[in-house]
């Protein structure tokens, strides 16, 4: 069941809807209200132009909690997500936390969620200052190898990390 949630985190920052998509069970249904509430399918649909638009996305997923019944489990995990935004040339960072309530269910040997309601507890923007520049490395620290190549973030498939988990 981890892995399901951090697959989510990894579909959603990779703009890869398949993976995200196969978090759930074909009739899951997920409650980010007041954003969404209805079916995954919903969701994915009214969330991916919304995500298309930003500069990067960033979920992270830690404290998972699982308590396993008979085929069945409940899973909480909290959230964190950075989502920047650019406007005008100037970049916001939207960042986020809560908590995912997550039901799960084992059908044909699979753990897929059922149902997610998502509890936001905090919310804020910050501007943006960035630090690295992928030229020189990151703010008071001189590159060794300036002229090496530099393996930059992609928010699709041809993300370099596709190549080495076979994806």
């Amino acid at each position: 069941m981890t892995e399901v949630l951090h697959r989510y985190c990894r579909g959603m920052d990779r703009m890869d809807k398949e993976l995200t998509r196969a978090c759930w069970h074909a009739d899951g249904t997920d409650d980010h209200a007041p954003l969404y509430v209805g079916t995954a399918d919903g969701f994915l649909d009214w969330l991916w132009p919304v995500h298309a638009a930003m500069v990067l996305t960033r979920h992270r997923i830690t404290n998972v909690l699982i308590d396993i019944r008979d085929g069945s489990a409940g899973v909480e995990s909290y959230w964190e997500v950075t989502l920047r935004s650019e406007t005008d040339g100037r970049a916001v960072d939207v960042r986020s936390g809560g908590r995912y309530v997550d039901d799960f269910e084992q059908r044909d040997g699979r753990w897929a969620i059922v149902h997610r309601r998502s509890i936001r507890e905090w919310s804020r923007a910050d501007p943006v200052i960035d630090l690295v520049d992928p030229a020189q490395g990151q703010a008071g620290i001189i590159a060794n190898n300036p002229e090496a190549r530099v393996t930059l973030p992609r928010r699709d498939r041809r993300d370099y990390s596709y190549e080495v988990l076979g994806l």
